[in-house]
């Protein structure tokens, strides 16, 4: 959508090919239904939130950024406001809005929109675009074409992969495309048992075959057979990665990272002295949930009626070290249905990143996650489909 309005804006003849019924399938899943638009960091930040290829986005960026996005809705009627982290999002809360908006400004724009429509084949003749061929036989002639059509999330959406399969027939690299910003499974049955407990301002560490490859702090919550949250997600590709090469993938969570282990036992040994009639089990609830202090006890094989006050010098190292360090194995990532979004898809060697413009195709474009970029979680990947998308359209 962004890509047409752009593309319309320099009075060019637009038409937008749409395989499902309605646009914006997947905008509407975005940021749980509020729609995560974009984050509020300075643009070197922006680059610095995606993967190994962020700096082909600097020239998208520099074109059009999280400010010009937030103005772009502004000016068009739609304010935004800020959230934790620097996410933005509607003020209406509504993913809905910001379909409407655009819908609205595709027809200001006098962009038609074929709906229902699938295509078969990118025509080319002498390395430069033609048209499109669409399943139902229409030929559509046109002499510059932009595919976003996204990667392989999500299929329900449209999500199928089918853009990355015309540019591979067109001779383009294909980067594997696999799961990213996904919730993890756990070689465990303690999630089950904490399931739906959320864990703010904790450290997540991955470790590779013991070897510590990513620390981030930040938020948590517990599957029925895993964890998920923004920093899990965040993490998610370097576990992908890490398992991919046969490494074995573990995880712990420093419940308490702001404090050392000698400091957190001074913080202990201070609240259990200042209240002698407590059970264990009461005090740790100053430090966690209930139902994760009474894993956390029977790990350690405290008995959970015991008296504070009567905890051995060992136990309550026991204690720390879990509250410091809930370990956990990898057991496997979800499916890539089911991440948020895909990583891999055509090759930015293949992409004139000034232009979105493809290198071997004259007048064939690409734009958002079909390109082998990804980002964190927080808004980035938005950003970049907006931004490739604006760019490309110019």
């Amino acid at each position: 959508m962004m890509a047409a309005i752009s593309a319309a804006s320099n009075n060019n003849e637009v038409t937008l090919i749409e395989k499902n019924e309605h646009l914006g399938r997947k905008l509407l899943l975005t940021g749980g239904g509020r729609c995560n638009l974009t984050n509020i960091c300075e643009p070197e930040e922006l680059i610095h939130n995606f993967s190994k290829t962020g700096n082909f986005l600097r020239n998208a960026f520099k074109t059009f950024d999280n400010k010009d996005l937030i103005l772009f809705f502004a000016e068009r009627g739609l304010k935004t406001k800020v959230e934790e982290d620097g996410r933005v999002f509607p003020v209406t809360d509504k993913a809905l809005s910001v379909l409407d908006l655009l819908e609205e400004e595709l027809k200001r724009s006098r962009i038609k929109v074929l709906v229902n429509t699938s295509v078969k084949k990118i025509n080319v003749s002498q390395d430069a675009v033609t048209g499109v061929l669409c399943k139902n036989g229409t030929i559509i002639e046109a002499d510059k074409v932009i595919v976003a059509t996204g990667g392989l999330s999500y299929k329900a959406t449209g999500s199928t992969g089918d853009g990355i399969k015309l540019a591979e027939e067109l001779g383009h690299r294909i980067i594997p495309v696999k799961p990213a910003l996904a919730a993890l499974t756990l070689k465990s049955i303690f999630p089950e048992r904490l399931e739906g407990i959320s864990l703010n301002d904790v450290k997540l560490i991955v470790k590779a075959d013991k070897k510590k490859v990513m620390s981030e702090k930040g938020s948590i919550i517990f599957t029925k057979n895993g964890i998920s949250g923004p920093i899990t997600l965040s993490a998610s590709s370097k576990v992908i990665d890490c398992a991919d090469e046969g490494k074995k993938v573990s995880l712990e969570i420093d419940i308490m990272p702001m404090l050392d282990q000698k400091e957190f036992e001074e913080v202990l040994i201070k609240k259990i002295s200042g209240s002698s009639v407590k059970t264990i089990k009461n005090v740790l609830k100053e430090f966690a949930p209930t139902r994760l202090g009474d894993l956390l006890l029977e790990l350690s094989r405290i008995p959970q009626d015991k008296k504070a006050n009567q905890l051995t010098s060992k136990e309550r190292k026991d204690l720390i070290m879990l509250l410091k360090g809930l370990k956990f194995d990898i057991k496997d990532t979800v499916s890539l249905e089911k991440a948020q979004v895909t990583r891999g898809g055509v090759s930015v060697k293949e992409i004139d990143p000034t232009t979105m413009e493809s290198k071997k195709v004259k007048g064939l474009y690409f734009a958002g996650e079909m390109i082998d970029i990804d980002g964190n979680c927080g808004g980035f990947n938005l950003q970049a489909a907006f931004s490739t998308g604006y760019l490309a359209g110019l």
